[in-house]
């Protein structure tokens, strides 16, 4: 515990600053479970060390998830992402580029002895921390909790508390036990986090938004709808009226926001990041590891709600005039102006086109989530949203479709979709047509966010859409009267993609079958 918390402490410092409290922990030089233990301040400031599971890497890792979907092309043909999904490194048990067990072991097991302190040496404490203390750790639990359940099909070992010394045979849970467990968790969350709290902080509505997530992947209709629902009669809430401008704001900006249910916020220089560097365009000097796909761009509506169409002559001679305001908001195109300068996609220009490298294969760049003040690339502090209000919508409108009321489930998504500028309602009147509407907005609306791959593995639509296939791009060419063609072009340059049915969960590390002797590899991975 002692050299736990030496690093823990080591990260708290860095991450003071992120979460704004005025604490005076107690100054040592050597930190142990007494000095943990002793005040409020010191307990407080030891959470703090938790927070970084909510963000602390910016959207880098969601972008790299969305790598592994149709909607992204990683750039470098050596990427992880492209390595994975031409079936170059097939998955094994020892070899698992998804693989997150020893990660998320690690913290449970720093969530329950925390939970086992608190209950055995907390009696220093207020009792107002205590249960502040054991709901934000017990969040926490959940949602590493929920990252392992994704991937391993919820089916893990589950530990409500510290085991025995030496006990390593534990079995693995039915997933029903599995969600229960999440579930329980936050449930005592929502049940005992504040109903607002500083900037950053965990809250009831933050609780209440994983929970509809995790019952939404549970396909536990209900209870989704009804965590959303929570959210919505809370009167916390609301879309921030600008989409574009959602993504641009700073915690130091000090704008209400009340799109942000649960943020991870940065503030240059004590603390920032340095993700534009590695995806803004070469035109930028940055290095364009990540690029928007044709088969995400082409989504992105006219702003009357028609669907764009390369096969209409009117479309394609413009392909990027009159489109829906979240295009402008998320993607840089051949023609976007950007910095002061306009974006040169186009074979031969400063963001030329072309296959492998640190350029574009698909003709876009990213947009969203850019910080397009910068002048030159350094590190910098736009927020992370990890639960927003929008989510919830859709979370929502999925939950009651499936649940049979198409009514309600169509006033979520269209106001999801008004707030995008849309002023004809969409409708539908089976759940098929729903689900088609609803799988679309969640491709536009959470772009870039890490959804898209595991949303089309929890609607078993990964094989359909990932496996035998190709991504596609544009090919910009600048004509001799200054016009451009576009050319869709295969953005994999020939290579099939691959998806295997049992990537629908993905195999036990070979360590914890060596062991843990009640635990056996999944009957597809053997």
């Amino acid at each position: 515990m002692k050299n736990i918390l030496y690093k823990i402490v080591f990260l708290l410092s860095i991450h003071v600053c992120l979460i704004s409290c005025s604490l005076e922990p107690e100054l040592t030089s050597s930190y142990t479970e007494d000095v943990l233990w002793k005040s409020d301040e010191n307990v407080e400031l030891y959470i703090n060390g938790f927070y970084p599971l909510i963000g602390q890497g910016y959207y880098t890792t969601s972008l790299e998830e969305d790598g592994y979907s149709d909607i992204v092309k990683m750039s470098l043909p050596y990427a992880t992402q492209n390595v994975f999904v031409f079936g170059e490194m097939p998955i094994s048990a020892s070899s698992n580029v998804f693989d997150n067990w020893g990660w998320g072991y690690n913290w449970v097991t720093l969530c329950n002895r925390f939970l086992d302190g608190l209950k055995t040496k907390g009696e220093h404490l207020s009792d107002n921390m205590k249960i502040k203390a054991e709901a934000e750790i017990r969040f926490f639990r959940a949602h590493v909790y929920f990252m392992m359940a994704r991937r391993y099909g919820a089916s893990l070992v589950i530990f409500r508390n510290l085991p025995a010394l030496g006990d390593k045979n534990h079995p693995l849970s039915t997933p029903d036990e599995c969600w229960d467990f999440i579930e329980e968790d936050l449930d005592f969350a929502a049940g005992n986090l504040p109903l607002v709290a500083e900037k950053g902080r965990l809250t009831k509505g933050a609780a209440l938004g994983l929970k509809a997530r995790v019952m939404l992947y549970a396909e536990r209709w209900e209870k989704a709808a009804q965590s959303a629902q929570d959210i919505f009669d809370m009167n916390l809430y609301d879309l921030y009226p600008d989409y574009a401008k959602l993504f641009t704001l700073r915690r130091s900006d000090g704008i209400d926001n009340k799109e942000s249910i649960l943020e991870f916020a940065f503030q240059y220089p004590e603390l920032s990041y340095n993700y534009d560097y590695y995806y803004c365009p070469p035109g930028d000097n940055g290095f364009a590891r990540a690029t928007p796909t044709e088969d995400l761009v082409s989504q992105y509506q006219m702003a009357d709600g028609t669907d764009f169409d390369w096969d209409n002559p009117v479309m394609a001679a413009n392909p990027y005039e009159g489109r829906e305001p979240r295009f402008y908001a998320s993607i840089l195109y051949n023609g976007a102006q950007w910095k002061g300068r306009t974006i040169e996609s186009f074979v031969g220009g400063i963001d030329g086109w072309g296959l492998g490298g640190n350029t574009t294969s698909t003709g876009y760049y990213i947009r969203k989530t850019l910080d397009e003040s910068l002048s030159s690339i350094r590190e910098t502090d736009l927020v992370y949203y990890y639960m927003r209000f929008a989510e919830v919508l859709l979370i929502y409108a999925e939950a009651k479709a499936m649940l049979g009321d198409l009514t309600s489930a169509l006033v979520a998504l269209n106001r999801v979709r008004r707030r995008a500028g849309f002023s004809q309602d969409v409708t539908a009147t089976t759940l098929d047509q729903f689900m088609q509407l609803l799988r679309h907005e969640r491709m536009i609306e959470l772009a870039f966010e890490g959804h898209r791959f595991w949303d089309l593995r929890r609607w078993n639509l990964a094989k359909k859409v990932l496996d035998n296939t190709n991504m596609t791009g544009v090919k910009p060419t600048k004509m001799a009267d200054g016009s451009y063609s576009y050319e869709l072009i295969d953005c994999d340059n020939g290579k099939q993609r691959v998806y295997l049915d049992k990537y629908q969960r993905f195999p036990i590390p070979y360590t914890e079958i060596q062991s843990n002797n009640l635990v056996e590899q999944f009957p597809e991975w053997k």
